[in-house]
This record gives structure tokens, sequence and C-alpha cells, in this order.
């Protein structure tokens, strides 16, 4: 019996150079910041249209003061 030693059972792994590896790593950081991006992005859309949704209700309610206000105070001769 021959023992075989460690190198030798396992196959050969190359390891990735160091370019590679940092290479890898910025690609993941652009893909990662770039999904937070959207998702920021997305958000504030929504943020905006309630604040449009809310200033056109108080417009709507400034113009029904104004016509109620008229109606039971009718402008003096």
């Amino acid at each position: 019996m021959v023992r075989k030693s460690n190198d030798e059972s396992k196959p050969e792994k190359k390891k990735l150079s160091m370019k590679t590896r940092l290479m890898i790593i910025l690609v993941m950081f652009v893909l990662i910041n770039l999904i937070f991006y959207v998702a920021v992005d997305s958000s504030d859309d929504s943020t905006e249209e309630e604040g449009i949704v809310q200033e056109s209700e108080v417009t709507l309610e400034e113009s029904n003061e104004e016509q109620q206000y008229a109606k039971f105070n009718p402008p003096k001769p």
C-alpha cells in the first residue's frame, strides 16, 4: 500500500489572481449600489406623489372655504 500525499489526492484548483478578485468585488459593489439606487429612487417618487395629493387637497379645501364664505357673507352694496 502506497499512500498518496494530500497534494496528489486533491485535484488542482487554480486560484484567481488578485486583479481578477478585485474586478469581481468591484462589479458586485456596482451592482449592489445600482439596486439600492433604483429602490430608493422609486420610493422617492411615491413620497412626491403623496405631496402632490396633499397639496391638491389643501387647494380644494381653500376653494370650498371661499365658496362658502361668498354664500354666507354676500358682498355689501
